[in-house]
């Protein structure tokens, strides 16, 4: 028992990164469903590549750096609520990946 306390505050104190996991991937969320919009402005013309470049150049560096810091990020002792909580973030991100994935393929057969 006291070893876990121990463990336990020593790895929180060891943690560089002081985000939660569960807020890492809520933000790869947002940044996949950011994306899908600006490919789906850009495919329906409302907006020009050179409008949202940057955006697609920012996204090229943000998704590793965040997969980094989900890797660091604070271990968490997880309840089972929680954890059933994160599943579930998990497969949301799955499908908004899987939406992503679409998008993109829409894009290409309308000849972009």
């Amino acid at each position: 028992m006291a070893d876990s306390k121990i463990y336990t505050q020593y790895s929180k104190n060891n943690s560089k990164f002081p985000l939660n996991k569960k807020i890492i991937i809520r933000i790869h969320i947002a940044v996949i469903w950011l994306m899908i919009a600006l490919i789906l402005l850009t495919t329906t013309e409302i907006a020009s590549y050179e409008d949202v470049k940057y955006f697609f150049w920012a996204v090229s560096v943000l998704i590793p750096l965040l997969y980094v810091l989900y890797v660091k990020g604070m271990p968490d002792q997880l309840l089972k609520e929680q954890e059933k909580e994160q599943k579930k973030a998990i497969l949301v991100l799955i499908f908004s990946f899987m939406c992503l994935i679409l998008a993109l393929f829409t894009a290409t057969l309308i000849g972009y």
